[in-house]
């Protein structure tokens, strides 16, 4: 399984059940971090104490998110799971498909300044931010692990680099089916996550005694429930513990938002099957609405 995510602690809230539930059945799963998370200006700010953080301090902030995720995997499943992270900008990815998809127009961070990944356990540390680039490292990533089942964000989430990402994952698919067909390689199955909806999950907002918490289902909001065939992951207890635990590793989110952290620890995951009919009206529209980035005119 391929778990792609935009920000670290996305992989845990949104797959961490059945990242768990693969590795106890003898599968392997491989993690894709696209950015750091370190556009939080307000963690930062908070963090720091300053108005006006330097590039450097979202540059720490970012390499700490980064143990967080490495704690966390570690919790879900420490023998069969690869972490890899890309190193995009955090707040940025939605503008790589809208203007910076070519190498001669890459992006630069509004918070880290750089224009290529400032970590030095980025995939390609080198890699210029365009979505070209972005694109061609997922596409190879898939070219080699070869995934049977692939986790990415819902394009219905209202949070645009978790939107984008959704596209960028479809986008390097279609590239990699499209060559690798030829050879018979298997389509994967694609399941989606949400993460970011208005008032989701219910009552995130307030403090759930959880004893009362985990039996309750995370159902997807009613408005998505129309969108493609909904699944549920039904968590032991052992995969709901296991992922309380994996979640607390993010302590820079747990200063931040603990109680939406919390809403995700329910006895389901849902998911939206993603059919290919669907991932190939999503690129035949990117391809009508935004022509000059995807053909470099």
């Amino acid at each position: 399984m391929l778990v792609v995510a935009p920000h670290p602690d996305d992989e845990t809230l949104g797959a961490g059940g059945l990242v768990q539930r693969v590795h106890a059945q003898g599968g392997t799963a491989r993690i894709v971090l696209i950015t750091a998370g370190d556009g939080y200006v307000e963690a930062v700010v908070h963090e720091t104490g300053k108005p006006r953080p330097r590039p450097a301090e979202y540059i720490r902030y970012g390499e700490r998110r980064l143990r967080e995720a490495r704690a966390a995997v570690r919790q879900l499943a420490p023998d069969s799971v690869r972490l890899q992270f890309l190193g995009f900008p955090d707040g940025g990815l939605d503008a790589l498909l809208r203007a910076h998809w070519w190498r001669s127009r890459r992006e630069r961070s509004a918070t880290t300044h750089a224009s290529d990944p400032p970590y030095t356990d980025a995939v390609e540390p080198d890699c210029p931010y365009d979505g070209d680039d972005l694109r061609r490292e997922l596409d190879t990533i898939l070219r080699e692990f070869q995934p049977t089942l692939i986790a990415f964000p819902d394009l219905h989430d209202v949070h645009p680099d978790h939107h984008a990402t959704g596209l960028f994952t479809m986008l390097a698919l279609t590239d990699w089916l499209g060559d690798s067909g030829k050879a018979g390689v298997v389509a994967p199955r694609l399941l989606a996550y949400l993460i970011h909806w208005p008032n989701w999950p219910t009552g995130w907002q307030t403090i759930v005694p959880q004893a009362q918490a985990d039996q309750e289902p995370l159902e997807l909001p009613a408005q998505l429930q129309q969108e493609g065939p909904e699944r549920f992951l039904t968590m032991t207890d052992q995969e709901l513990a296991s992922k309380r635990v994996a979640l607390a590793q993010h302590v820079t989110q747990q200063e931040q938002t603990a109680t939406l952290l919390a809403a995700f620890v329910r006895r389901t995951e849902p998911f939206t099957l993603v059919a290919y009919s669907q991932v190939q009206r999503e690129m035949a529209t990117i391809e009508r609405h935004i022509p000059r980035t995807l053909n470099g005119h």
